[in-house]
């Protein structure tokens, strides 16, 4: 079993960011030819693969080999899947746009990321058109998604609402029962709620009025944000006991979307949870139905479990 092909000396001269690998001396004394496999009847060359593989000497493991050429077949494979089925066709020109996007986002210079994360400009490219293929083909096959059921819909809706409900509401914090008991009788009988605040409360709020602004529910303990939510508007509400201590709250305002305000929204992010899936299912059919061979040189190709190339030897 060869573990390792060696490296064409004749191609040291090549750029440091795209080192090639050589084929093996026993193989090319065979008379072995540069294809290393073909995708649907098209050759895979053995310098395309070489590309993606770092220059760590004069061999490299086949199972490395082996990856990279298992991410050439899958270029390929998907990107005529994305333009047979969705009509979606990617430039050079596109893939080095998202390269340089891939690149701002990280925060690094290219130079940095090739040398921090081992890679070659080749493999950079790989990258960023497996990037610009998820980015292009995911939304295709999320739009083709049936809606969810409606049940589903209106659950979701439910969970969201406490985060998009907006409450307006002030209140007076005491230490004890009877002192908000009190608070709250003074303020039902007319008493002004902002200046009982000034007077009565012990939180920070205080002397603005106990006035607390419009906000979720959820930014507030679950004993307080329960309140807020079943008060009636403009009568004062309590007490309520918290690990703060007892509020007498006034509820202003509630701003509650309704369910076909949001049922846009809600049907987007319940088809798009699942994207990651469809992706990978979208992508393992894809090469699984693909006419792969491998040149046994350089593995086997095999669809079971999965899509893969299986190092020789192994």
């Amino acid at each position: 079993m060869l573990s390792f092909l060696s490296r064409r000396s004749s191609l040291a001269s090549r750029t440091a960011f795209v080192p090639v690998l050589a084929l093996a001396v026993v193989l090319a004394a065979c008379g072995s030819s540069d294809r290393v496999a073909t995708v649907d009847g098209e050759t895979v060359t053995f310098d395309e693969v070489a590309a993606l593989i770092p220059s760590e000497g004069d061999t490299v493991d086949t199972g490395v080999f082996a990856r990279s050429l298992m991410l050439v077949i899958s270029e390929r494979v998907l990107t005529s899947e994305a333009e047979r089925q969705f009509g979606l066709v990617f430039t050079e020109g596109d893939i080095e746009a998202k390269v340089d996007e891939l690149v701002l986002q990280s925060g690094q210079t290219e130079e940095d990321i090739l040398a921090n994360y081992n890679l070659t400009e080749a493999s950079l490219r790989s990258i960023g058109a497996q990037q610009l293929l998820a980015d292009r083909v995911i939304p295709e096959l999320v739009a083709d998604q049936p809606d969810p059921a409606e049940a589903d819909l209106m659950a979701r809706y439910d969970e969201m609402l406490p985060g998009l409900t907006q409450v307006c509401s002030s209140h007076i914090l005491l230490e004890t029962s009877e002192d908000a008991q009190v608070a709250l009788q003074r303020a039902e009988a007319g008493e002004d709620f902002a200046a009982l605040a000034m007077e009565l409360s012990t939180g920070p709020s205080g002397p603005g009025g106990g006035e607390l602004g419009c906000t979720s529910p959820t930014s507030f303990v679950v004993e307080f944000a329960e309140a807020i939510q079943v008060a009636e508007l403009g009568v004062p509400y309590g007490p309520v006991q918290t690990q703060f201590g007892w509020h007498v709250i006034l509820v202003s305002d509630r701003l509650v979307p309704g369910f076909e305000d949001m049922r846009e929204q809600i049907v987007t992010e319940l088809k798009t949870a699942g994207s990651e899936q469809l992706w990978i299912a979208w992508l393992t059919d894809g090469l699984a139905a693909a006419d792969v061979q491998v040149e046994a040189e350089y593995g086997t190709w095999t669809t079971d479990p999965a899509p893969n190339v299986i190092p020789p030897g192994s």
